[in-house]
């Protein structure tokens, strides 16, 4: 096994470790439902600590497999804190509040990889700045130009004085 999957073994296995060092099972409340509006607070927002993760994966880390470990990561890490956090406050560790965790996670890594794939990498895994019309739809190419000209009047014709300030435009590539 190489270092990096040493220390991904080793952080899997220390999430385990707060769940073998429970205590007797406490009362599970009749009110833990499955479709409870807290469950829907824990889908909402595993998928965007998710999407926030796969984004800092993306920014930190070359490999696509990164950005699903960090995304996972960084959701699963704080819903399991949030049971913690309940379990050692008298409350009690909710395993259906970590499903709808895992189910947000599941959903937030999905729409954070279509969105990647869709803007920002293309077929080969090159990303789409690389590739050609740098991600934009067409194959549009962004291009910067400067014109000392641009201000005045909008028919073209000599303005006051104002609005001669070297302008930047952005334009989409398709003139």
């Amino acid at each position: 096994m190489t270092a990096r999957e040493n220390l991904l073994a080793v952080l899997c296995l220390s999430l385990l470790v707060p769940l073998s060092a429970r205590g007797a099972e406490p009362g599970i409340p009749v009110l833990d439902d499955w479709f409870g509006q807290d469950k829907a607070l824990h889908f909402g927002v595993s998928v965007g600590l998710a999407g926030a993760g796969y984004a800092g994966g993306a920014l930190l880390f070359e490999a696509p497999e990164a950005r699903w470990i960090s995304g996972a990561g960084v959701a699963l890490g704080a819903g399991v804190a949030k049971e913690l956090y309940d379990a050692g406050r008298g409350s009690f560790f909710s395993f259906k509040d970590l499903t709808w965790d895992v189910l947000g996670t599941a959903t937030g890594l999905g729409l954070s990889w279509a969105v990647d794939r869709l803007f920002f990498q293309r077929d080969g895994g090159v990303p789409a700045a690389q590739g050609s019309g740098g991600g934009l739809p067409g194959g549009r190419r962004p291009l910067l130009t400067v014109s000392v000209h641009a201000g005045g009047h909008p028919q073209g014709m000599p303005g006051n004085g104002r609005n001669d300030s070297v302008m930047l435009l952005l334009l989409g590539g398709c003139w």
